[in-house]
């Protein structure tokens, strides 16, 4: 199966007008009109600054085309028009931020500076085929840049193609040839645009569909990388990837009276309970294990499951006193709630070794730390929790 099939297979009730080339999903076109804002507001914003950096350019060769006066002072005002529309449009398009105040203040702009055209129409000589001719290269350069969705193209070149062509039939000593041969101009011109503009517009949204199946893909591979495949908990090497922000923030914390700490939870039995009562029990527990492990942490805190019955429960910022309530909280629960596995007839309980994680910690010796306090939990009787003496923060 090609990419192509994956994507309209997840994504099979958002798929694209054929015409007006917009996801069928509002909620779809919403999210990817505004996640391309950015890029569209950037392109309109420099099509725009070299309109205005070419308008002056224009205005060398105007007296070549003009009629006599008073119309060149008529095109002098609608040059600066123009030239004061770009600027307007240069000022206030970097701060849209929603994509129909941007479709408002685009259409707006494009519909003045056609306007300006055709009002600098009248004073040009009768020769019209070179303005007809720049005529159609805008229409054809709206529509494939892609600036406004296919129908706000559509509607405006197609309102611009009917005013140049009354003003062809109404103003213009134009013959018969030439005026039929504007109409075709302009007509086939709409047409090609609007089919470059639905194309372009089907490509974008494809490519976002890609992207998006893509970001979903790799998610999903990281989660499977980093996510023990029983329990949903961390693993071992999500453990070693966080731990480089796990030690920025020790280093921020460490003139606090707050600190993270890291605590080894080993079940207790547990290969006992597997012998006793089969593996699958053996899996339920665990499961279960992490689900009261999560229930009484912080949704800022972590558990990592470092193999068997082997777990890392990470309380970021917080004091020694609270590090302690929470491990005791979740004896408590253990001993007093158990797992509420049905099959299982026995208690299940737990030993923790807690240390903080200190500025001068690498990944090796915090965890070092943290099992020779499990170790003294187990030795002492297990079903309890053991603070490493030396290295308790004061406050």
């Amino acid at each position: 199966m090609d990419t192509g099939q994956s994507i309209d297979i997840k994504y099979g009730s958002l798929s694209i007008r054929r015409f007006l080339a917009t996801f069928q999903d509002p909620k779809m076109e919403a999210l990817f009109r505004q996640e391309e804002l950015p890029r569209q507001r950037r392109l309109v914003f420099w099509l725009c600054f070299f309109v205005l950096i070419s308008m002056p350019v224009f205005m060398l060769s105007d007296h070549l085309v003009v009629k006599p006066d008073p119309w060149d002072r008529f095109l002098l005002l609608q040059r600066v028009l123009h030239i004061t529309t770009c600027i307007l449009f240069l000022l206030i398009i970097p701060h849209s931020q929603r994509y129909i105040t941007y479709d408002a203040l685009v259409f707006s702009t494009v519909l003045v500076f056609f306007i300006l055209l055709e009002l600098g129409s009248f004073t040009f000589l009768d020769d019209y085929a070179l303005y007809a001719l720049f005529d159609i290269i805008i229409m054809l350069s709206l529509y494939a840049a892609g600036i406004l969705t296919v129908k706000l193209s559509a509607i405006i070149c197609l309102y611009h193609s009917v005013m140049a062509i009354l003003i062809v039939f109404l103003l213009k000593d134009l013959n018969t040839h030439a005026q039929i041969m504007m109409m075709i101009a302009y007509s086939v011109s709409n047409g090609a645009g609007i089919l470059l503009s639905i194309s372009h517009h089907k490509n974008i949204r494809r490519q976002f569909l890609l992207q998006h199946y893509l970001r979903e893909k790799t998610f999903q591979l990281k989660s499977l990388a980093y996510r023990d495949s029983l329990t949903n908990a961390l693993n071992r090497r999500s453990f070693h990837d966080h731990f480089r922000d796990i030690e920025k923030t020790a280093s921020r914390q460490e003139k606090s009276d707050k600190h993270i700490f890291l605590i080894a939870a080993d079940i207790d039995h547990f290969k006992k309970i597997n012998d006793d009562f089969g593996h699958d029990v053996g899996d339920k527990v665990l499961v279960a294990f992490v689900a009261l492990i999560e229930s009484n942490i912080r949704p800022t805190d972590k558990i990592y499951r470092f193999g068997g019955e082997e777990f890392m429960i990470l309380l970021q910022y917080c004091t020694k006193e609270t590090a302690l309530e929470r491990v005791e909280q979740i004896m408590n629960s253990l001993n007093q709630n158990g797992l509420d596995i049905e099959e299982l007839n026995r208690p299940v309980t737990c030993s923790f070794g807690i240390t903080p994680v200190l500025v001068s910690d690498d990944i090796d010796s915090v965890c070092i730390r943290a099992d020779e306090a499990l170790y003294k939990a187990k030795h002492n009787g297990r079903n309890q929790y053991v603070m490493a003496p030396e290295t308790i923060p004061e406050a």
